[in-house]
């Protein structure tokens, strides 16, 4: 465990450090900038819950969440991979389970620290304003979840191609915005719609405001806690076999 947490801190450093976290900072908070500038011009609570599930909530969904995912996901063992520190640590005797878990859930903490902050702040403008606070509990969740998804998968594709940014951006805003919402019988296999499934199961009255996104994806948290935990678990043997692959060629 002692190694686990060592990798995790380090990462965790490498990750959060220098310039990029001040742009993903910025970024995480676009959501909450639009929600305050709508709510300016909101005078009953009806209208609140639709500014705040429209432009501020898709935004936060299909831009900010997969877009920081991205970018953590794919650095956390693609920029060791490219320093070239990865053979470094792989000298260390310690499981590649361990590594891999531990890259995994750094991605994981730094991705839901950009992204939850940002769904925290947009939860909080709404309760100052109409005193709703319903949603930020659910909402929290399912960003969490989302971005466990999302990291989950590229974290593998960050280990496997130096282009895994470019490839990334196309699935987010080729695949998951666009082939997703055209051919809805694809958003059962959407990962940012896990997390939008577990939103509409915790918060009935919102389920309304996020139909539209969900497609024939079918509300519930249990299934989207589910979908979530195989993509993570898949993900860290897939690392894990590529990192003893490594070891014996």
């Amino acid at each position: 465990m002692r190694a686990f947490f060592a990798l995790l801190a380090t990462a965790l450093r490498q990750l959060l450090g220098g310039r990029r976290i001040i742009l993903l900072a910025l970024m995480g908070l676009l959501p909450a900038a639009v929600l305050a500038v709508l709510l300016a011009d909101e005078r009953a609570a009806t209208g609140a819950q639709t500014a705040f599930h429209q432009a501020p909530f898709t935004i936060l969904f299909f831009v900010v969440l997969p877009v920081a995912s991205l970018i953590f996901g794919t650095a956390a063992l693609g920029d060791e991979r490219r320093d070239g520190t990865l053979s470094f640590i792989l000298l260390r005797p310690l499981p590649r389970s361990v590594l891999a878990g531990a890259k995994l859930l750094a991605a994981w903490l730094s991705t839901f620290a950009v992204v939850g902050a940002g769904a925290a702040v947009m939860s909080v403008l709404l309760g100052l304003r109409f005193s709703e606070w319903d949603q930020v509990g659910p909402l929290l969740a399912a960003v969490a979840l989302s971005t466990l998804a999302y990291v989950s998968v590229f974290l593998v594709l960050g280990y496997l191609t130096g282009r895994a940014v470019l490839i990334g951006l196309v699935y987010v805003f080729v695949w998951e915005s666009g082939m997703t919402a055209a051919v809805t019988s694809l958003a059962t296999v959407s990962l940012m719609r896990i997390g939008l499934s577990a939103y509409a199961g915790l918060v009935p009255a919102g389920r309304a405001h996020v139909e539209d996104l969900l497609g024939v994806v079918q509300p519930g948290a249990g299934g989207a806690v589910a979908k979530a935990a195989v993509i993570a678990v898949l993900a860290v043997g897939s690392v894990t076999a590529l990192l003893r692959y490594r070891d014996v060629t």
